[in-house]
């Protein structure tokens, strides 16, 4: 039986633990950020990010959080694969706020990878259906983004819908409403960022806006309430 309760099992210092970790993988990752290996011919890309601090710090936050959160569920099956999309996702923010690209070598494997973690988290929960419904859930967002994306191709691009079948997956394992308060609160966050963005003239009313960063937002706003209601 799947334990949802927050921090159930977790002491205090395993999440100082898995915060210290989340540190070290985060700086290590933010060094190679910073190099400017993600960028390819056709971006259309300024100045390389000055700030390679923040992973480190935004990841042992995660890490720490995740931990404390989703630690004791399914006897801490479910953990790996959190601490795995928490990684993606600050890669994927770094870059799409760099390039406005969410890259096929970042996303396309971590579809085999969290989907064998999510496999591995249900067995230790003992419930199939959370693998289904997770299933479910990733090729009904992903259908949702595809539509979205044909109906208003300079509001999404398809990198966001290959985004968003990793985040259904994810966020359906843990069940349907963390789906919906997910992918609300990435279109409540697009929107604030566009308005903030557009108040300090930084971007134009015909700029694209890099929406991979909202999204992810948004999904760990659907972890958070999940475990919290």
């Amino acid at each position: 039986m799947t334990v949802w309760a927050p921090h159930a099992g977790t002491a205090w210092w395993l999440v100082v633990v898995f915060a210290l970790a989340g540190a070290l993988v985060g700086a290590l990752s933010g060094r190679q950020l910073a190099t400017g290996g993600y960028r390819i011919e056709s971006d259309d890309a300024g100045a390389l990010p000055r700030h390679a601090w923040w992973p480190a710090v935004v990841l042992a936050l995660l890490w720490g959080w995740l931990s404390w959160q989703v630690g004791g569920t399914a006897g801490w099956a479910a953990l790996p694969t959190y601490l795995a999309f928490a990684w993606l996702a600050v890669g994927l923010v770094w870059i799409d706020a760099d390039v406005h690209r969410l890259p096929d070598g970042l996303v396309l494997p971590a579809y085999p990878v969290l989907l064998v973690l999510v496999a591995v988290a249900s067995l230790g929960a003992g419930e199939w259906g959370s693998l289904v419904r997770a299933l479910v859930c990733g090729a009904a967002l992903y259908a949702l983004y595809f539509v979205l994306a044909l109906v208003s191709p300079g509001s999404l691009g398809f990198g966001d819908v290959k985004l968003s079948g990793l985040i259904g997956l994810v966020l359906g394992w843990l069940g349907v409403g963390a789906v919906v308060m997910g992918t609300v609160a990435g279109f409540v966050v697009g929107g604030l960022i566009a308005l903030v963005m557009l108040a300090g003239r930084r971007v134009g009313l015909r700029s694209h806006i890099a929406f991979g960063p909202a999204m992810l937002v948004g999904a760990f706003v659907g972890i958070a309430a999940r475990y919290s209601l």
